[in-house]
């Protein structure tokens, strides 16, 4: 998330129209859209990412979530796929068809563990799953490589290399 949109994030989840000139800002830190329509869940996701540094933001379902995406940009998405309105699946299909947030990485969190929902998610554009209940470790550990993956994606979308593409590293002569 550019500085300019961090501002914005920050400003619209303390109901502010802008940041206080002088404010602190917390550029280091990664915003994550927290999706799931459980609110014991989504509050204890984003108290264990919160207790991790980031910076956290709620929807209850799958249309609130592509609201918020777009309106907030956040630096990842945790979605969740059983929900009222509009599923998980159907929330990411969204996101991806939307020009500013087709590349921010989704990760699914599921009560469903069936390889057909895995399968589904990579296909639709989700770059992780796990499965409820939530190991905090396995759940900080998938976000920070989703978040590596996506540095060097935009690195290399930003160098007009396509994603996906074999990267082959330069070796040393000293090798």
């Amino acid at each position: 998330m550019n500085h300019d949109a961090r501002k914005h994030f920050l400003a619209r989840m303390l109901g502010q129209k802008d940041m206080p000139s002088g404010s602190a800002e917390p550029s280091h830190q990664t915003a994550v859209l927290v999706v799931d329509d459980s609110r014991t869940v989504n509050i204890a996701l984003q108290r264990i990412l919160e207790s991790a540094g980031y910076l956290t933001v709620a929807a209850f379902d799958g249309a609130q979530a592509v609201d918020m995406a777009e309106r907030y940009r956040p630096d990842l998405i945790l979605m969740d796929i059983v929900m009222p309105r509009m599923n998980g699946f159907e929330a990411t299909r969204a996101i991806r068809a939307k020009p500013d947030t087709r590349y921010t990485p989704i990760i699914i969190v599921s009560g469903n563990d069936q390889p057909s929902d895995r399968i589904w998610g990579t296909r639709i554009g989700a770059k992780g799953f796990l499965s409820k209940p939530i190991n905090k470790a396995e759940l900080l550990k998938t976000i920070e490589t989703t978040l590596l993956i996506a540095q060097r994606d935009q690195a290399l979308r930003e160098r007009g290399v396509a994603a996906g593409a074999p990267v082959i590293p330069l070796l040393d002569k000293d090798f």
